[in-house]
């Protein structure tokens, strides 16, 4: 049994951080990279189920970033394995979702990108978390929660919000916000951290401090280094 799969977007980014150019791959490129940063022991299987491109641009004053992107300009059935935990990439820009609720071993959860809004949000009954950002926010968070088996995590710059299931009880993470830096694949690492966590210590709480903990670690060696070379 593997210890993470990682399902759904793989694309290549053409990254312009004002006029500095760059390419890497993105989106399960991201997680895989920080997974494997964190823990080099997970044993990760890796199925892109839709390949595309995209291009980013990076505003370092405004901590922000923006995108567009083709993200399926090929797609395919994925070859399902058990595993501790499921992460399906751009839940909502995938081409084929049926093959979710055929995912029998471990956690399941998934991520929202800026496009598609999800239509039919029983296809989240199959979801134990699913990760939001707040600029992707498509829908009243308490509502899509009861779909959930575990919850939502909504996150934002200056943290995130756990909405458990049942729509009674809301955990709030907040950070300290860091100018200046790169925030391009934050999202990425709050997943990575959190399914490193979760199968660590099995708490959500501890998850997601502990991949705050880790984001603000990662930036602030990021700002450190800029200014090093400022």
């Amino acid at each position: 049994m593997h210890d993470v799969a990682l399902y759904g977007h793989l694309t290549l980014d053409r990254i312009f951080d004002n006029f500095k150019k760059d390419c890497s791959i993105g989106s399960i490129g991201n997680v895989w990279k920080h997974l494997n940063k964190l823990n080099p022991n997970l044993k990760i299987y890796v199925e892109p189920t839709d390949i595309g491109e995209a291009m980013i641009l990076v505003n370092r004053d405004t901590n922000e970033r923006a995108s567009i992107a083709n993200l399926s300009l090929r797609y395919r059935k994925p070859t399902l394995k058990k595993s501790k935990w499921n992460h399906i990439m751009y839940i909502n820009e995938l081409n084929d979702i049926s093959y979710i609720k055929n995912i029998k071993s471990g956690i399941v959860s998934a991520d929202v990108c800026r496009g598609r809004i999800i239509e039919d949000l029983s296809i989240l009954k199959h979801v134990d978390f699913l990760f939001l950002s707040d600029e992707d926010e498509f829908c009243d968070p308490n509502r899509i929660c009861k779909f959930l088996r575990k919850g939502l995590i909504l996150h934002h710059s200056l943290g995130s919000s756990f909405y458990h299931n049942t729509g009674k009880k809301i955990d709030n993470f907040k950070v300290k916000q860091i100018d200046g830096v790169n925030v391009l694949g934050c999202g990425d690492m709050l997943v990575s951290g959190f399914i490193d966590y979760y199968l660590k210590h099995q708490d959500t709480s501890r998850a997601l401090q502990g991949s705050h903990d880790a984001i603000s670690k990662y930036l602030n060696e990021q700002k450190g280094k800029n200014n090093g070379n400022s």
